[in-house]
């Protein structure tokens, strides 16, 4: 009986072809990968900075101090972020700092909601340091997460409280007044 070597060895040879044409492939979808994904956060940049551009653009023309958009909308257990806008009018450099604060609900029947749970419905996620140091008539936008609980649902007012202190801040509520406030609705579907 003869044992023929040549196709054992034909085998092996197959075999690392298709482990290098394996590597090569996945190497070029990784590669692709990897630059849709920086394409991705490349243009997220660009759109966060044309919104900012176009807050504080608006704040301009139409004379106000402070921005947020009058109503957002929220499915059921999703998240979305939002930016609040902030001018200094003054004549010397402020620092700013914002608080949100629950006024009421509305069942989805229109029907006031009276519990007092209604205001962990929704979650708000930002900075409530004031530490926004800004210049006169400089503007800035400070990012605000917002997240409705799986069980929320109707629409929930809430209002934008923007506090300025003189610069430097020493510590505080030192010297702190209220520079503006505006009213959102939360509205989930």
């Amino acid at each position: 009986m003869r044992i023929n070597k040549k196709g054992s060895l034909d085998i092996s040879i197959q075999a690392i072809v298709i482990v290098v044409i394996a590597f090569v492939v996945l190497g070029l979808g990784l590669g692709f990968v990897k630059s849709t994904f920086k394409d991705i956060t490349g243009t997220t940049k660009e759109v966060q900075a044309k919104i900012k551009e176009q807050i504080l653009e608006d704040m301009r023309v139409s004379g106000k101090k402070v921005s947020v958009t009058s109503q957002i909308t929220l499915e059921r257990g999703s998240q979305v972020i939002e930016n609040v806008g902030i001018v200094n009018t003054g004549l010397s450099e402020k620092v700013f700092g914002i608080k949100i604060n629950y006024v009421k609900k509305q069942n989805p029947d229109g029907s006031p909601d009276t519990r007092e749970e209604a205001k962990d419905e929704i979650t708000f996620f930002y900075s409530d340091a004031v530490d926004k140091r800004l210049s006169p008539t400089a503007g800035d936008v400070l990012p605000l997460t917002i997240s409705a609980k799986s069980g929320a649902a109707g629409n929930y007012l809430y209002k934008v409280d923007v506090y300025s202190c003189p610069a430097p801040v020493l510590e505080p509520g030192a010297e702190c007044e209220l520079y503006d406030t505006r009213s959102f609705f939360v509205r989930v579907a």
